[in-house]
Parts: structure tokens; sequence; C-alpha cells
């Protein structure tokens, strides 16, 4: 797909020459064993309908299982084992012009949020999925929410740590649809994330410089780590299950790996084919790190040394890459008028 590299549209937020990033990255020995292909469900009813081009992070896993995605009609749910799916919240119960920007799931409920800052959260199993009242709708301002993620317990309550292109860093309680916790920031938040334990940010957005933050220092309170060595916007960052790596997915198309132990550089850089990496996330065994193109490439890397990496070609712009919690499997979805769209999922070989 030689030709598709030299094709595809580039962006770039801060004009850098890309191989000034090229430099700066590692050359691992690619593989074909760590992930392998099992099955794909093709056709539009399992196409991942993107709304931004530059925001990816669209399909979500809470078991090797269920998986959710984006479709025209509303979140649909995908079974590759029964190989069924259904829709679990329908777009005619949401607000005229709903147009989706950021997507999460897990324990029992999904979030979304759309370009004019307004949000729902809406249970996946049982009668109570079929009884949901569509006005319980929440708004974050007018501007686009870019991201969302979802964070540990507090008090009970399950809590969605929400990234808002006004340069908020929103925590929104999911029973109540209210703001636990504003954080704000000088640049547009793209992407934010936390540690397993709720006690350590990581914020990207509209700036070269990630920042990794602790949640229980007040709001004025000095960043505790700088990420830096992006040549461009970030939007994507993840934190290892041992919360002692996060990476940063940038438009500069490299994937970066910080050790927390020494945050002020990058530990491992990678860089993809094609573009921006748009999508970054660690697997729950720690072992692997699995980061997105916009289109054709997803890349896995193994963590251990960082000397093996596998890249899986799959011809479309891609809606997003996901693990299961067990790490056991890899999904992929792909949302492409032109060449095809569907849902993919790969098993763990080793």
């Amino acid at each position: 797909m030689v030709y598709r590299r030299t094709l595809y549209p580039q962006f770039q937020g801060i004009i850098h020459n890309v191989n000034d990033v090229r430099q700066q990255a590692l050359e691992p020995e690619l593989v074909n064993n760590l992930y392998t292909f099992r099955y794909s469900a093709l056709g539009e009813q399992f196409r991942s309908q993107i709304n931004h081009f530059q925001l990816r992070d669209l399909v979500w896993a809470t078991s090797s299982y269920d998986v959710f995605y984006w479709h025209a009609d509303g979140v649909h749910r995908w079974n590759p084992w029964m190989r069924t799916r259904e829709c679990v919240v329908s777009r005619r119960r949401l607000p005229h012009g709903f147009r989706l920007s950021a997507l999460c799931a897990d324990s029992g409920m999904v979030f979304a949020g759309d370009h004019r800052g307004r949000f729902f959260v809406a249970p996946l199993w049982g009668s109570e999925s079929e009884s949901w009242d569509p006005v319980s709708m929440g708004k974050l301002g007018g501007d686009i929410i870019n991201h969302a993620t979802p964070g540990p317990s507090s008090g009970g309550a399950r809590m969605v740590l929400v990234a808002h292109n006004s340069g908020v860093m929103h925590t929104v309680d999911a029973e109540t649809l209210r703001v636990a916790r504003s954080r704000s920031f000088e640049w547009a938040v793209n992407s934010c994330t936390q540690t397993a334990d709720g006690q350590v940010q990581c914020v990207v957005g509209d700036d070269t410089v990630g920042l990794v933050i602790d949640a229980r220092a007040p709001d004025y309170s000095p960043p505790a780590a700088r990420l830096e060595g992006h040549f461009d916007y970030s939007f994507s960052c993840a934190f290892s299950p041992d919360s002692r790596l996060v990476a940063t997915g940038c438009q500069d198309t490299a994937a970066r790996i910080f050790d927390m132990r020494r945050a002020d550089r990058a530990l491992a850089t990678f860089c993809g084919h094609i573009g921006a990496m748009r999508s970054v996330q660690f697997s729950s065994c720690g072992r692997f790190l699995v980061a997105a193109e916009p289109a054709d490439y997803v890349h896995i890397y193994d963590t251990h040394g960082f000397s093996h990496a596998q890249d899986i070609e799959l011809m479309g712009e891609i809606a997003g890459a996901t693990f299961s919690p067990d790490s056991g499997c890899l999904f992929i979805g792909v949302a492409d008028a032109l060449h095809g769209s569907g849902m993919f999922e790969f098993n763990k070989t080793q």
C-alpha cells in the first residue's frame, strides 16, 4: 500500500519536518505472531461512524464478546463469538443533530459526547437499557467533547473523565450527570486518562507538551511532570496497568512511551506509515501497546524491551482499536465507504 502512503492527506497543527521525528524513532523487528486474525464482520451494519477526522477512539470492549461502536443509527454492541449485533442506544432517542465525537463503555454503561458539548450516559444491560429516558442529557458548554474515558468509582459513584475542546478536563458523575470537578488548561484538551487508582492523570491537547498531574492536588498546583519531545498536537494518551509508563499518540506520526520515573524525555518513540497516531492503549497485562493510525495501519508494540512490533494492514479509515479487558483479543473498527467497513478480531498468541 505504498501508493496510499503518498496520496493520503496529511494534516499538521504545527508545521514540522516528519524526518526529524523519524530520526528519533526506534525500528523494532517486525513479527506477525503477537496477535493473529480470528474473525471479521463486514458490511455497512458494522461500519463505525467517524464524525471528526482527528477523533478516532470510537471502539470499546467490555469483554471478549461485547464490543461497542457508534453506528449511523446509534450505539451498537457486537458479539464476535455469537456473530451477532444489536443496537443498545437508538439514535431516535437522542436529540436532533446529535453528532457523536467521543465514546466510552465500561461497568454496564456507555458515555457518548457530541460536537455541541452534549452527552448522555445510558445503561447497557437488561430492561434498564430499554427504559432509558432520552431526555437525561448533560451539557458541558458549547464546544466539542474530544474524548472520554471511564474513571475509578468515587464513593460508589461511577466517574467519567472528559476532555473538552474549551481547555477543560471534567470529571463527570455517571449517575447524576453532574460535573464533580473541572480543571482548566491553556489549550484545547484532546485526550485525558488516569491511573487505575485515579491518583495520577495525564492530559494532552493542542500543545507540544503533555502534562502529568496529581489528581489529589489543588487546581493551581504545577504539573507533576511534563511530557516533552512532541512536534505537533497529541490526540491520545494512556497509562500502563502498573502506572509506570504513559503513552501518547501524536499528530507528528509518532507514538511515544514515557517512564514516569523520568518523564522529561521519551523512553521509546515509534513512527507510523501513513499519518498521525490517533489512538493508543495498553493491554491489561501491560505487555503490549496498540497504536492506530487514521487509516490502513494498526501497530502492536511489545513493551518488554521495545524490540518487537507487529503491523496490521487494513484498507480504510480506522475508527478505533481496543484490547479486551483480559488482553486476549484486539478489536479494530474500519469505517470506509469506498474500501469497505467492518469489525475485526485478533487473538493473542503469546
